[in-house]
């Protein structure tokens, strides 16, 4: 390596570096609730073997509990050095892009030259589309699967011992752990064999079949390890896969211009296959197409790269049509595929000025993914039409107080998604800061109603339990922490509400509330425990015999109001409703 390549490498270092240096200290996003924040597994290394054996300590969301052991282990490992501070996550994420970065150098240096390789290397890390994969701890997935193809790729390039042996298929199985779509090894290798090895199909076919095999194998038992309770999320495979080739154009766009990223789209699979978006789709893939058939080797094998990463997301209808962090395995053909003009005389010159664009970029956009709020006022903006980014703009809005504010996003996110569970819970939590109790409970029943998972009981229970009604409370959130055993808050709140020692006060609170919503038995049995830890309390009394008297009960009732009138004989409710028991 000459002295003017090893300072370009670290020039390239310092660029990367400054590009997602901004980003080092942004909060958690999205999937990383779940995945990092409530989720307990991460929080002990003695946790390590459950996670390679059981998928829901990935998430404590057991719909979201596929099977990435790796992913949970480095997250855990991160937990160890910082807990919840999401420094320490940013800080792996940039390591291993950095890793990633110059294992994509002695990648590209047999195709297309020490030089280019760099370049291309370096664009695809500061790639700004590349910022939602960055800043999303949670999608670390892509950056791990991706090291373990391209260790593969590496030992097949350069030890022929690995070939011969097939252990250059190590590094990809190892990658698995961390995201299951590896099938798409077997094409590339196939079109490596064919394009830039100059094989015959027959002979970069046989190559590719033990890494096909492998693959279709692992992906099973990979399915096979999802917790029964996951959900891909997919609506009709038909009216995802006709809007998919307009995803493709679009992120095609966002390649060569990566401006209007938003973190979460609202496009919506198209209804028919004649939509002009459509249209514009499939003349992609043709234009597509013709470019594989008449580019160099090397431009070929990029493109199809490209094509062939964003195969398993386009032929499996998944929840979002579109997603920034899908394109991040795709867009390393799209730079091997660029780097080659790097032969022109000119191509130096313009190589720079585009990395120099990209990252500063990059930075800016790591500034829109600072915090929750600075990322979803960004993405109702962009997408105004998307209900849950109203609802998690909402959020942000009521995580600082702003109550009133946080009404209007949510109202608002309630015409898009009418239906929409999560929503009605924020809902119930809002009303209830609001001090809006009747409104809060009817939110949080309506989110029951519509799917009765962990969070619906739990957030329902901690409102029950600030508002003393412990033992309705407690149901609650042992159903919380049952339906996922990894929900940290869930088992924290289920632990503060067993082990609190019952008092006076609490019973004789959960007996008002039960009077209120006219739950006369629940009253009945609240008011004896509250007289069982202070038998000469008038007003306990009194509220037993008004629930008594609702029963039915006019004998033990009256025995109630004399009691509490022989304890306080200026008590003027007891007496009141004792002369209307009389009457």
């Amino acid at each position: 390596m000459n002295r003017n390549f090893r300072f370009a490498c670290a020039a390239a270092i310092a660029l990367i570096a400054a590009a997602y240096a901004s980003s080092l200290h942004n909060s958690f996003h999205f999937d990383d609730s779940h995945v990092i924040e409530n989720n307990a597994a991460i929080r002990s290394l003695h946790n390590v073997p459950r996670f390679f054996t059981d998928a829901h300590t990935f998430s404590s969301l057991p719909q979201n509990a596929t099977y990435r052991p790796l992913v949970s282990l480095t997250l855990a490992l991160d937990y160890a050095r910082g807990a919840l501070d999401p420094f320490q996550y940013h800080v792996t994420q940039l390591a291993l892009l950095f890793i990633l970065g110059a294992m994509l150098v002695a990648f590209f240096d047999p195709m297309v030259g020490r030089w280019p390789a760099l370049f291309a290397a370096t664009l695809f890390c500061v790639h700004t589309a590349n910022t939602e994969t960055m800043n999303l701890i949670s999608a670390r997935s892509e950056l791990l699967s991706t090291i373990g193809l391209l260790g593969s790729f590496l030992l097949y390039q350069r030890s022929p011992a690995a070939r011969r042996t097939l252990l250059y298929l190590i590094p990809l199985a190892i990658g698995a752990l961390a995201k299951a779509p590896l099938v798409v090894f077997a094409p590339l290798l196939f079109f490596y064999a064919l394009w830039i090895e100059g094989e015959s199909p027959k002979r970069a076919l046989r190559i590719a079949l033990p890494s096909l095999i492998l693959g279709v194998a692992l992906l099973i038992f990979l399915n096979s390890m999802n917790a029964p309770e996951w959900v891909g999320g997919g609506g009709s495979a038909w009216h995802y896969a006709i809007t998919q080739p307009f995803i493709w154009l679009h992120y095609a766009r966002l390649f060569v211009l990566p401006i209007g990223l938003t973190a979460d789209t609202d496009w919506q699979p198209f209804a028919q296959w004649y939509d002009t978006r459509a249209v514009a789709g499939y003349a992609f893939i043709a234009l597509l197409v013709l470019a594989i058939r008449r580019a160099p080797n090397v431009v070929k094998f990029g493109l199809v790269w490209f094509a062939i990463a964003l195969l398993p997301t386009s032929l499996f209808p998944l929840a979002e049509v579109a997603n920034e962090h899908r394109v991040f395995f795709a867009f390393i053909g799209l730079v091997l595929a660029l780097s080659t003009f790097l032969h022109a005389r000119y191509a130096p010159a313009f190589a720079i000025a585009l990395l120099l664009v990209y990252a500063y970029a990059t930075r800016a956009r790591n500034e829109v993914w600072r915090s929750e709020e600075t990322l979803w006022s960004d993405v109702v903006t962009k997408s105004p039409g998307n209900g849950r980014a109203w609802m998690n703009y909402g959020l942000t809005q009521m995580g600082k107080g702003a109550f009133v504010d946080a009404k209007r996003s949510f109202d608002r996110a309630a015409a898009l998604t009418p239906n929409y569970w999560t929503l009605e819970i924020n809902e119930g939590i809002d009303e209830g800061a609001l001090g809006h109790d009747a409104e809060a409970e009817r939110h949080f029943r309506r989110a029951l109603q519509l799917n009765p998972d962990h969070n619906a009981h739990f957030f329902y229970g901690r409102w029950l339990a600030q508002r003393g009604r412990k033992s309705e409370a407690l149901q609650h959130v042992r159903e919380a922490a049952r339906l996922s055993p990894t929900f940290a808050g869930a088992q924290e709140l289920l632990r503060q509400l067993e082990t609190a020692q019952p008092t006076y006060d609490s019973y004789f609170n959960e007996g008002l509330a039960a009077i209120r919503r006219a739950d006369w038995n629940e009253a009945v049995r609240l008011n004896r425990e509250a007289l069982r830890l202070d038998p000469h309390s008038a007003d306990a009394l009194n509220n037993l015999g008004w629930a008594l008297a609702q029963l039915g009960h006019r004998d033990e009732a009256r025995r109630a109001y004399e009691q509490a009138l022989a304890i306080d004989p200026k008590h003027e409710r007891a007496r009141n409703n004792l002369a209307l028991l009389a009457r």
